[in-house]
Parts: C-alpha cells; structure tokens; sequence
C-alpha cells in the first residue's frame, strides 16, 4: 500500500544490516563534514610545514651572509698547474701576494732492484743455502728466513707478511726485465730519511743475495725541494703546508723556471652567498602569492604577508646602498651586479658594514620568526590543537553512533523473534481453522 513502511523479509531471516548501514551512514554525516575540515587543517598544517622549511633556508643563508670570513675569502692562480697547486687553507692568515716558486726536485721513495733474477719465479731455488735476509726501514727491521725450498716468489710472500705483522711500510714485488724475474722492494713513504737497507747473513756463494746478484737502488730516497723568496725549502712529502701561514702547496713536477702565483682576494663566494639570499626570498614571496590567494590554502591569513613585510624591510640595508632591484609585478627582488661590483672595488668596507647591519635589522627578526614561541610555530600549534579537537570529537560521534546502532541492532533481533513466533502462530492457527475446509 501507499505510504506503507516496507521492511524487506521481516518474517523469517530478518534482514536488518542493511537498515543499520544506511543508518550509520546517514549519522555519520556530521563526521564527514568534520574529516573534511581536519583535512583542509592538514593541508593548511603541511603548507605551514613548508613555509618553516622555505624561511629555515632563509636563515642558513642569511647566516652564511653574516660569516666573518666571507670578506676576508683569497684565491689562487698559478701560471703552470702542471708543476703545482697551491691551495688556500686559511684565508684570514692570508694576504694578497704576487710570489715565484721553482721545483727544485720532488719527494722519492727508496727503491732497490736485483741485479739478477731467475727465469722461473715459482722454482725452488736449489742452489740457496739457509740463511737470513734482514731488511732495515725508518729505525725498524724484518728477518727473512730462507732455504734451498724458497722460490723468488716465496721470499716476496715471506718479505710482505713480515712487515705488515711488524707494520714497516715496505713493499717486495716481482720485477720482470723481459728475460729474468727480479726482485724488487721499495720503501713507501717518501722523503730523504725513508731509507731501505738489505742485508743477508750468509756471505759468498749460496747466499740470497748473491743468487740475486746484488741489489743496485734504483731511486734514492729524498725530499721535495722547492725554492721560494730566494730560500731553499724541503718536504719529506711532496706538499709544502708550513712555509707560508693559511697556504698548502702541492708540488707536481720540476721546473725550469720559476712558476708565478697570485694571491688575491676572493669576492665569488660573497656574491654566491648574497644571490642565495635573494633567491630564498624569492621563494617567500613565490610560496605567499601561490598560497594566500584567493584559492589557496591560506587564503586570509595575514601571518604570511606581515612576515614578508618584516623581512623586505630588514634588507633595507643593502636598499641603501641601492644594491637591490624589485620587480613589482612579480615582487621579486634582484642583485644590481654593476653596483655590487663597484662597491667591491672601491668601497668594499662600506658593503661590509651594511651586509653587517642585518645582524640587527634581519637576524633578529628572522630568530624569532622561527622561535618556538613565534608566529609560524604558534600557527602550527594552533592547527594541531583545531586538529586534536576534530578527532575527539569524531572519536566521540564514532563511538555514539555505535552504542545507537548495537541498541538498534539488538532490538531488530528481538523483532525477528517476535516475528518469528508470530509466523509460528499463524501455522497454528491455519492448521487449526482451515484444514477441515481444504478437505471439502
């Protein structure tokens, strides 16, 4: 009938779950519109997230701006990187200079080489008798012992194990001259105190040394030479790091003539720095415009603009001096590279003193922007606390919407046993009355 409420298979198996579902669902409408809103407070929360990160990069920055070594930067040139490096180490020690070095020598490493060899390097050498080779390296020595069962290669093996359980930096390999195989050891530092010394405790015949035919040093150890202001300067290595303060040198090969290297100041890593800056807040102002607007996710909020506001007002320092170029549609702002340049040349003290100026105009500001008590956190916060609201409250709305649907749920079971009864009932009842008339 019209108007009738129909409940499908009310008699028999019952089928209430399916009221129940359309009945959570239609509760559930408030915690929808409630995970909507915790939704757009997450997108709000993680747009926050990216702005700390954007002026957190800002901020390195700006520090790296305000480093004291940043003027204070050298570089250097050499007419021929083929015969050295100079590097500068640390650049406050530095001054400019226009200075001539020439490569005397090189550091070497000590190198002996067997006059003779044998053709096969795995064969025993039959002819040895027992003995000791002593090998002697920087005050330390290794004892080889060896017999008639030793092979070239196995008193190279012997020489290796001994010195490295004994830690002397020495090296024994196979040198092959196209003929014989050689016996070759080396020391592996450099420098003229680095000497190798062989000795063998046999003498004539049979000996190890003599089955060798002697060893001859094919380089002698020494130190790097270089000379510098007229003076002779030496270095167990082939790098030079005490002959002037804040300055390495690394030399590569001998020289003919001397090599000339400049000594100026650097003013690339200070431009780098200030550009960095500029681009950091480029990328404020970029994050603002694409998430303020009228369909952003922080449409309104005014916390965005009056951060922006307080730190293009903190770079009026290098406004001043009309460093800075502002775009205003785009509201960026860039470096006026000719006048930076001209203040670099000529008046390189008064930058330094207005880059210094934000210390007190920018840092400060930007310190507290960042602080766990200021603007941004306490937005960030204030979300999480909108955020924790919402989910009690789902919480809650969840866990009475489940108390109404069991209540529900158990009086739709006690309807299907009531209706069961009554179908059982009505069997009666047919049974009864109409049986006899169906005979009929």
């Amino acid at each position: 009938m019209a108007g009738e409420f129909y409940l499908s298979n009310l008699v028999g198996t019952f089928d209430y779950q399916e009221i129940l579902d359309k009945f959570r669902i239609y509760k559930s409408q408030q915690i929808f519109l409630l995970q909507e809103k915790e939704n757009f407070l997450n997108q709000k929360k993680a747009a926050y997230n990216e702005f700390t990160s954007i002026l957190n990069d800002f901020k390195s920055s700006l520090d790296n701006l305000l480093s004291p070594s940043l003027f204070s930067e050298k570089s250097a040139t050499v007419s021929d990187e083929t015969a050295l490096e100079v590097s500068i180490t640390n650049p406050e020690k530095v001054s400019e200079a226009n200075l001539d070095i020439s490569v005397i020598q090189l550091a070497q490493n000590d190198v002996w080489l067997s006059s003779d060899g044998k053709t096969d390097k795995d064969a025993a050498i039959t002819t040895l008798n027992s003995g000791t080779l002593t090998i002697s390296y920087d005050g330390n020595s290794i004892d080889i012992n060896y017999d008639d069962t030793d092979s070239l290669q196995s008193i190279v093996d012997k020489i290796n194990t001994e010195a490295s359980n004994n830690n002397i930096n020495i090296n024994a390999s196979i040198f092959f001259d196209g003929t014989k195989y050689r016996l070759l050891v080396k020391g592996l530092d450099t420098g003229s105190s680095k000497t190798v010394s062989i000795s063998d405790s046999n003498s004539g015949a049979g000996s190890l040394i003599d089955e060798l035919g002697g060893f001859d040093n094919v380089q002698t150890a020494q130190n790097a030479q270089i000379s510098i202001y007229g003076t002779t300067v030496e270095s167990e290595t082939n790098s030079f790091d005490n002959v002037l303060d804040g300055i390495s040198i690394q030399v590569k090969k001998e020289t003919s003539s001397p090599a000339n290297v400049v000594i100026t100041n650097d003013f690339k890593p200070l431009k780098d720095t200030l550009n960095n800056l500029i681009d950091k807040y480029n990328q404020i102002v970029d994050f603002i415009k694409n998430n303020s607007g009228e369909n952003g996710v922080l449409s309104g909020d005014s916390t965005l603009h009056s951060i922006r506001s307080a730190i293009f007002k903190g770079l009026s320092p290098l406004m001043e001096l009309e460093l800075l170029n502002v775009d205003k549609d785009t509201g960026h702002i860039s470096i006026d590279s000719a006048k930076l340049d001209e203040y670099i040349k000529n008046d390189v003290n008064t930058l330094k003193s207005k880059i210094t100026e934000l210390n007190t105009t920018l840092k400060d500001y930007i310190y507290f922007t960042l602080d766990p008590q200021g603007p941004v956190k306490s937005k960030e916060k204030g979300l999480d606390r909108q955020i924790q609201n919402i989910e009690k409250k789902i919480e809650l709305d969840s866990k009475r919407i489940n108390e109404e649907i069991e209540i529900l749920k158990k009086q739709f079971i006690a309807l299907q046993i009531y209706m069961a009864q009554m179908d059982d009932v009505k069997q009666r009842l047919t049974a009864m009355f109409f049986s006899g008339q169906q005979k009929q």
